[in-house]
Formats: structure tokens, sequence, C-alpha cells
């Protein structure tokens, strides 16, 4: 707990902040997407041809090519930024939330953060498992590409995340300061 210079305290929790039962399920799929992502992968490299598609343009069509070595990006950088917001909910006290908070409050705003970062890790999980895929069955000859509503489904998945933790949030907070 910190103190303030008016004598309010912040309450920042230092174990890990444990989602529901929902938020549990949400982040194994998150974990089931990752693991299957680097299966795919590993099991498709062998027989990709030398020359991959490496990026596709807003039409999910692809428009440069690369050594097939390119393809283990993929699950490597969903890997690395899943780890890092993993981290966020083993160590709580990263979170900076400068507001005067009371141990309920506190907990109500961890939850709702994990919750968030717990679904932006499966919507970014599902989007590079879905890269991979399409990018494999492109190097083995499906002309379909990514499909062109690949960058606006991931976008609008996303915020709509952000916008549910926002609403809940702003609806906590009014009810919080309606409360006292």
């Amino acid at each position: 707990m910190q103190k303030l210079s008016n004598n309010r305290k912040i309450y920042r929790p230092i174990r890990p902040y444990r989602p529901p039962c929902y938020g549990v399920i949400i982040e194994s799929a998150g974990w089931i997407v990752l693991a299957a992502t680097w299966a795919l992968v590993i099991i498709s490299y062998e027989q990709l041809p030398y020359m991959i598609p490496i990026h596709f343009n807003p039409a999910g069509q692809a428009d440069a090519y690369g050594a097939k070595s390119v393809i283990l990006m993929l699950p490597v950088i969903s890997t690395v930024a899943f780890f890092a917001l993993t981290l966020i909910n083993f160590l709580p006290r990263m979170l900076s939330l400068s507001e005067t908070l009371s141990p309920l409050e506190a907990g109500r705003k961890y939850r709702g953060i994990i919750l968030l970062l717990v679904t932006v890790k499966l919507i970014m999980a599902v989007a590079f498992g879905y890269l991979a895929f399409r990018t494999i069955q492109q190097a083995k000859g499906d002309p379909a590409g990514l499909g062109g509503w690949f960058l606006p489904v991931f976008i609008a998945l996303t915020l709509f995340a952000v916008i549910i933790f926002m609403t809940g949030w702003l609806r906590n907070r009014y009810k919080i300061n309606h409360e006292t």
C-alpha cells in the first residue's frame, strides 16, 4: 500500500490476481491456440517450399515472399507478446492505477484489467494462428490469401474487448461515486 500526500492510500495487490471462471476458460483457450500454432508451424515446416508469403496487403493477398524460416517468426512473436501480457497477471504491481483506491475498488479494477488482457491475448493468439495457417496454405498452393475481412475483424474484436472493458470500468466508477 502506498501513502499519498493527503494520507489517502492506493491499494496495489502483491500476489497474482486470479480471474473468475470464464476468465480461466478464456486464458486456457489462449494457451491452446498458442500451442496449436506452434504445432502447426513445426509440423508443416518441412513440407513448405523454400519461398513462402511473408506479407499480405490490406485485401489479404500475398504481396511479398521470403524464406520459409520466416514462418517461425509468427509463433515466436505471438509467444513473446502472450508471455509479456501474462507477466502482468503475476506481477499486478506493474499496473499503475493512480487513483485512490480501497481494497474493494482495487480488486474490481485489477479484475477488469486482467480480464481485458486475457481477452486480448486470446484475440492475438487466434490472429497469429490464423496468419500462420493461411500462410502455410498459400505456400502449399491455395490462392485464397487471408481474405479481405481479416484486418477489419481483428481490429474490431480488439476494439470490442477494450470498449466492453471501458464500459464496465465507467459503470463501476459511476456506481462507486454515487454510493458514497
